[in-house]
């Protein structure tokens, strides 16, 4: 082919419409995919390396379709040129054939692929005839500033072909060596569109995305989804003035989660922000905020200006039609929280109810003793502090005094009152001696294994036989705020493996063992030095490598694995050294901190004599002074 293709462009553009906007493969898959879907394709077809990226690794994007493809004029002057505007330019909002909705709006998405790889190669089919483009981002930034780029024409690979029309993305030179999560890409691509169906296919690998790969409303519990325009006090209206509707569905899902939760908001078919809050910021149920999902369509936000972020993943709040539409997802996370009380209000007193034949008791009793127990199961149910499992103490309560004229009587006074009838049962048996009690054998418990870490410390100990299975066992020793955590996990394992000590180390700097901790969805990166150790340069770098290996290599390789890595180096003192000092500070910045044996201690003793403290006022013969004067 003698034609020349050009296209202008500054480098910078490219450094902040892709390098920078754009760092992980999902959305810029997402971009290519917008792309087939306004070329009219019918079907992606994207295909990931398997393993390990290597120097030849490449991620192939393909579509194809009868009006998919591209000539060289349309190449020229429809593709190559940077922002620019095809609806403006087709003055229309649909595609020809199809009468799609154009989802792109300002001919920047293929930069995208610079985020995430070197060298973009673009083969486009039209019509039995083939194009071929070559386009590295190191020999464009090389290009003379005042000429127009010139794309490298792959000879090999453009000229007459009897392969069917569509367009052909290499990505090479992946800014990546870990392998690329298939099922997570999967996912992540399902997540950003609605418009995938029978009639615009994606294939990942030979597999086909489906509706199963999204959240589903199926997933909502019972009764717990709706359509917002069955949402009586919200509706679908934005902005009836200015015709700003929305529409979708909100729900619950049935368990909590800290990560993929919130409302999406989709344009155009193509999600503009996934798992918003509207901004509401605010304590009101707050536990509700981890069971919110949704799908809303807000076509608006893109109708005549432009309110999404550049790299179309975000929306501008601060616009007109994003404050209105926050305005209006904050009165549906509002309804969604007061349900979300009401379902969990219910089933709380469902589960209470059924604890120990609960039920099958009270359908024995009369109508007055069912109305006084259900009026007491009521203040149980709406006591936050109280959890179904932590119940039965009171039910056996009101079982044993129900036939008790007087009880009956005093319910009744205190219900006429006005009083909390909880108050009664607290009065009545004092329950809290329950709950006291078995908070004081944990604080009891764990106030002798800090006793015996300080023995370790002040008497010295066989380190690995005594220290190690100490801390793998009692996690809470290194974060008194976790509860039930255990260093026997797969992750200390891996980084047993992985994160192996130079051979030529003293054995007075060796490690005593290295730990990985799942704390609530985050890996916490332990390593233990010998009680007699101070900290030195070394330890603080071979710290901060374990932390990179983790953070590299075991976040979100897999849908149950940790989202955060952090790490905690355990020495037996400090260095006053300023150098080391500063490499300390600076690693804290990086959520890698250093504790010495003794700060351990002192911490837990203190946050569990508290707990000591002010339990035994309720219930002094249980604590540990009240448990050794009933032995003697």
């Amino acid at each position: 082919m003698d034609r020349k293709f050009t296209m202008r462009f500054e480098p910078m553009t490219i450094e902040h419409l892709g390098l920078k906007l754009y760092s992980i493969l999902p959305p810029v898959i997402g971009e290519l995919i917008s792309n087939a879907w306004d070329a009219e394709a019918e079907r992606v077809e994207i295909i990931l390396p398997k393993g390990d990226i290597k120097e030849d690794s490449e991620v192939i994007v393909r579509d194809f379709g009868k009006y998919a493809g591209m000539d060289a004029d349309v190449l020229q002057d429809g593709y190559l040129p940077i922002g620019r505007n095809c609806r403006d330019e087709l003055e229309r909002d649909f595609t020809e054939h199809f009468k799609r909705a154009l989802m792109g709006r300002k001919g920047i998405g293929k930069l995208s692929a610079f985020g995430v790889a070197t060298e973009l190669e673009v083969r486009t089919i039209k019509n039995g005839n083939a194009i071929c483009l070559l386009l590295n981002y190191d020999h464009m930034k090389a290009w003379p500033k005042d000429k127009l780029y010139e794309p490298i024409i792959v000879k090999s690979r453009t000229g007459p072909t009897k392969e069917e029309n569509g367009t052909e993305i290499h990505l090479r030179k992946l800014h990546r060596i870990t392998p690329i999560d298939e099922d997570s890409l999967r996912k992540g691509i399902a997540k950003r569109f609605t418009v995938i169906d029978t009639k615009f296919k994606v294939i990942v690998n030979g597999k086909e995305i489906t509706p199963a790969d999204r959240k589903l409303r199926k997933e909502c519990r019972v009764n717990g989804s709706w359509d917002v325009k069955d949402i009586l006090s919200v509706g679908t209206v934005v902005d009836e003035t200015k015709k700003w509707f929305v529409s979708g569905w909100v729900g619950l899902v049935e368990k909590s989660s800290q990560t993929e939760r919130g409302i999406d908001v989709f344009v155009r078919g193509k999600a503009a922000e996934l798992e918003t809050m509207f901004g509401l910021k605010t304590t009101h149920a707050q536990y509700a905020r981890s069971y919110v999902v949704g799908e809303i369509h807000a076509d608006f936000l893109d109708a005549i200006d432009d309110n999404i972020s550049t790299s179309r993943n975000s929306i501008h709040w601060e616009s007109e039609p994003g404050q209105k539409l926050e305005q209006w997802g904050q009165k549906v996370l509002k309804f969604l929280f007061e349900e979300w009380i009401l379902l969990q209000r219910k089933e709380k007193e469902d589960k209470i109810v059924r604890t120990a034949d609960f039920e099958k008791w009270l359908s024995m009793r009369t109508p007055r003793e069912q109305k006084i127990a259900l009026k007491l199961i009521r203040d149980i149910v709406d006591d936050p502090n109280i959890e179904p499992e932590a119940a039965a103490p009171l039910l056996n309560i009101i079982k044993s005094n129900i036939e008790f004229e007087a009880f009956r009587e005093l319910v009744d006074e205190l219900d006429e009152k006005g009083l909390d009838a909880q108050t009664f049962l607290k009065l009545f048996a004092d329950w809290r001696i329950i709950e006291a009690r078995e908070h004081l054998k944990l604080s009891d418990g764990r106030m002798e294994v800090i006793d015996k870490l300080s023995e370790y410390i002040e008497e010295g100990a066989l380190e690995v036989k005594q220290i190690q299975p100490l801390f793998e066992k009692e996690g809470w020793l290194v974060n008194p705020k976790w509860t039930r955590v255990t260093g026997q996990t797969p992750y200390t394992k891996l980084l047993r493996e992985n994160c192996k000590e130079p051979k030529d180390i003293k054995e007075s700097d060796r490690r005593i063992d290295i730990l990985g901790y799942d704390a609530g969805g985050s890996l916490c990166v332990v390593e233990l030095k010998r009680p007699e150790k101070t900290l030195s340069r070394k330890d603080l770098e071979q710290i901060e490598s374990y932390v990179d290996w983790a953070r590299n290599h075991i976040l979100g390789s897999g849908p149950n694995s940790p989202k955060y890595a952090n790490g905690i180096l355990i020495v037996g003192n400090l260095n006053s050294d300023g150098a080391i000092r500063d490499k300390q500070l600076r690693l804290q910045g990086y959520d890698i901190r250093v504790e010495t044996y003794r700060d351990l201690e002192n911490t837990a003793r203190k946050i569990f004599g508290e707990v000591e403290q002010s339990l035994k006022e309720v219930a002094p013969e249980y604590s540990r002074e009240g448990r050794k004067k009933r032995k003697n």
